[in-house]
């Protein structure tokens, strides 16, 4: 009995002092005493760019608010919007390839927007206006914006970040991607007609009734490979959003030399991807959404649009019978 009371007041013991070590009382897992990091003092940090710059004369209602990339509602969302991202809208020159490019100002679509020459016209290209809009000449003739008193300082802030390689916020250097294809634009005929058929703004093609056949064209980026090289190449029709699953996939053609036609935000984008589509048994007021599949040399296949896209790039993918 007295050996069994032993034991057990020992197992006692023990247990205590395993509970007293706190595995964590380890000064190599502490927080740091202090943040070296010049996060607002230095105004060449990413997250001082983005409170003078992006902010307060981008992150504007009807501009960069989320409506249209870049996305500069957040310090986060700037960020992967900007580097390494491909752009929607070049020069006629086809110069850019980046919205930024990390260690290289004269290919960065960004820092070409922000510059004018003496007489105020975009050095990106004279059809395009300065950013930010509300500076440019066309709408501030005089130069009363105050972006005029601050412009050469921002400017030179963020040449200097993207000669940096483009850090974020924390000091980590960019890194290139390999993103997924992005969509570019929709364009859709009468089969045998060379006449773009109309939409309801930037949404859904009007056809007229009586169609029998649709040339729909699709374009398509991707940051390494040129769109007629993508793989995959499928398309789904459905007249349910919530069904494309049930749909099957028909393949896409593509062609050596692109049309072209404008784009979902801009003109002039090349399209290669093409089907023609039999419309003859949908009748007035019948609606028809459209998803593509591209894969590129390392991503898995992506849905073009996918379910978590904006509801305006679904209806870009639509067609409806008149």
């Amino acid at each position: 009995m007295k050996k069994l009371l032993f034991f057990i007041i020992l197992i006692s013991f023990l247990s205590c002092q395993k509970e007293s070590i706190n595995p964590y009382e380890n000064p190599d897992l502490y927080p740091p005493t202090g943040d070296s990091t010049a996060y607002f003092s230095d105004p060449t940090n990413f997250a001082a760019i983005y409170s003078n710059i992006f902010l307060p004369h981008c992150s504007n209602s009807g501009c960069h608010d989320g409506s249209f990339e870049p996305d500069f509602r957040s310090i986060e969302s700037s960020y992967n919007t900007l580097v390494y991202q491909p752009i929607i809208k070049n020069n006629s020159n086809g110069t850019y390839q980046y919205r930024v490019k990390a260690g290289n100002t004269s290919e960065s679509v960004l820092y070409a927007r922000l510059l004018a020459d003496i007489n105020g016209t975009s050095v990106f290209d004279p059809n395009s206006q300065v950013m930010p809009l509300t500076a440019d000449i066309m709408y501030d003739p005089n130069q009363e914006h105050v972006w005029h008193l601050e412009k050469e300082e921002h400017i030179n802030n963020i040449k200097t970040w993207i000669e940096n390689d483009a850090p974020d916020m924390f000091g980590n250097t960019a890194v290139l991607p390999n993103n997924k294809p992005e969509m570019l634009g929709v364009a859709m005929y009468i089969t045998g007609t060379s006449t773009l058929l109309p939409r309801i703004g930037r949404g859904t093609v009007q056809v007229p009734s009586g169609t029998n056949s649709l040339d729909i064209w699709f374009s398509v980026s991707d940051d390494n490979l040129a769109a007629n090289n993508l793989s995959y190449n499928k398309v789904k029709f459905s007249s349910n959003l919530f069904q494309f699953h049930l749909k099957p996939e028909l393949n896409l053609n593509l062609v050596n030399t692109p049309i072209i036609e404008a784009g979902y935000q801009s003109n002039n984008v090349e399209y290669y991807h093409h089907i023609v589509y039999d419309i003859s048994s949908l009748s007035s007021g019948d609606e028809m959404f459209i998803k593509i599949f591209i894969k590129d040399n390392v991503n898995e296949v992506t849905e073009i649009p996918n379910n978590g896209d904006l509801y305006e790039k679904v209806k870009h993918f639509t067609f409806e019978i008149l």
